[in-house]
């Protein structure tokens, strides 16, 4: 396998990795105003976004589920193999 899709690889796992949580916290919270919305019928568009917002606030405020920390370790483990990455060979 060459070693550029290895890198792509291992960014996109670690961009999952780090996003999922984030995702599902902001599907569930949709899906819980979306039900209050259909029960009750309520047809504002505000309604639906402030949820959203509001735990999309409170995910950055808390940490992010660790993102910094799982993107920083990332970072470092790339400045730390750099040397190694230029003597590879790409194919």
């Amino acid at each position: 396998m060459p070693f550029y899709i290895t890198l792509v690889r291992m960014f996109v796992q670690t961009e999952i990795l780090a996003l999922a949580p984030v995702i599902l916290v902001l599907l569930a919270v949709g899906l819980g105003t979306a039900f209050f919305q259909a029960a009750l019928q309520i047809e504002d568009a505000t309604f639906s976004l402030l949820p959203k917002t509001i735990a999309m606030i409170f995910i950055a405020m808390a940490g992010g589920f660790g993102l910094l920390k799982m993107f920083s370790s990332l970072a470092a483990r790339m400045i730390m193999q750099a040397p190694s990455l230029v003597q590879l060979p790409w194919n």
